[in-house]
């Protein structure tokens, strides 16, 4: 099996983030694609997180009509910091995968940051890296130090920071996440208080 693991902070899912993980379950041909919301995240500078069940709720919602995406919560289950390198060591054992069937998913600009990242030279040894550009970031391989797997995907100027000020500031999100997500975050009243 090929497995795929994307995961993130997903507050909320967009479009972007969908586009992005079809072109790449396509593009690498993945049995499964695995949403992981991280519980909490450990690059993101202390800014307040909507809780776990919220972002999960909104990850399914997003991705039930596609057969090979799927969600786990094995972030937020494990509670505490999420680090990837500890989800890997996991999944690779619950599945029985070598190295050569994981693919972790991340963005252009997270290439150069991996060193920040808790147990960096595991993390290389249980996936391969795969590098998805941003609207704003190129990739270079010379200035990454290992190998990855790089996958051109539409680089739309979407993120969920800018869908929460929108939703603060009463703006439309219409378009820019699927139509279920944006009737659970009016439901919810979230975004309404939250930087």
């Amino acid at each position: 099996m090929k497995l795929g693991l994307y995961g993130g902070t997903f507050d909320p899912i967009h479009i972007a983030h969908l586009i992005l993980a079809e072109r790449v379950r396509e593009s690498l041909n993945l049995d499964k694609l695995l949403f992981i919301p991280c519980a909490v995240p450990p690059h993101k500078g202390g800014r307040a997180v909507s809780p776990a069940h919220h972002r999960l709720a909104m990850l399914q919602m997003a991705i039930h009509d596609n057969k090979f995406f799927d969600a786990s919560d094995i972030e937020i289950e494990r509670g505490g910091v999420s680090y990837t390198v500890d989800t890997l060591e996991e999944l690779s054992q619950k599945y029985s995968l070598e190295r050569d069937d994981l693919f972790l998913i991340v963005g252009a600009d997270n290439l150069l940051e991996i060193d920040t990242w808790k147990n960096p030279r595991r993390i290389i040894s249980l996936s391969q890296l795969v590098a998805v550009g941003r609207p704003d970031f190129r990739i270079d391989k010379g200035k990454v130090p290992f190998d990855f797997i790089k996958i051109d995907a539409p680089l739309l100027q979407i993120s969920s920071s800018n869908i929460r000020q929108m939703v603060r500031e009463g703006k439309s999100i219409k378009y820019l996440v699927t139509p279920q997500v944006e009737q659970y975050i009016f439901r919810h009243h979230l975004y309404k208080n939250q930087n």
